[in-house]
């Protein structure tokens, strides 16, 4: 895990700017005698920069993301399109979709947890509803028809109300 996050943190950092290239090293040229001078070089005269009147104003930076966070939206919205094919595909059966949906909840407890004790920042929660609204709309529309099936389903109740809490 830490490796991962240490990877995005390099990828990250290499994405965001580039890097300097060093101009390539001239080998030394012997001089010739016979060879003529070359002219001095002359450098024209710079304007004088204006001055500033007030500063730019400074963009609202908002919240910068951890690689912890970028690695747990990334798991999340897998385990959001994980959720939506269960729910699409076991739909005309409630209480397979209501095992399926509790392996899946059992393989990402870690995240889970994770999730819950990452609220109560509201800068990160709207990052990270930003990265998530795509793809949580199209998972949001695959498990409709199931959830509108399976609501009353008891297994899937317990399963959802202990998820919540």
């Amino acid at each position: 895990m830490r490796s991962l996050a240490a990877l995005l943190v390099l990828l990250a950092g290499c994405a965001s700017r580039p890097s300097p290239v060093a101009p390539p090293a001239r080998a030394p040229t012997a001089a010739r005698p016979d060879a003529p001078k070359p002219a001095p070089m002359v450098m024209a005269a710079e304007p004088a920069p204006e001055p500033a009147t007030a500063p730019a104003p400074q963009p609202d930076v908002g919240y910068v993301p951890t690689a912890a966070d970028q690695v747990f939206a990334h798991r999340m919205l897998d385990v959001i399109d994980e959720i939506a094919a269960v729910m699409e595909h076991r739909q005309d059966d409630c209480d397979r979709m209501a095992a399926d949906l509790e392996l899946v909840a059992q393989r990402n407890q870690d995240l889970i947890v994770a999730g819950k004790q990452m609220k109560g920042n509201p800068a990160r929660d709207k990052w990270f509803q930003q990265q998530a609204m795509g793809r949580l709309e199209k998972a949001l529309g695959r498990m409709m028809a199931g959830f509108q099936k399976c609501q009353n389903n008891a297994r899937l109740q317990a399963l959802f109300r202990k998820l919540g809490s």
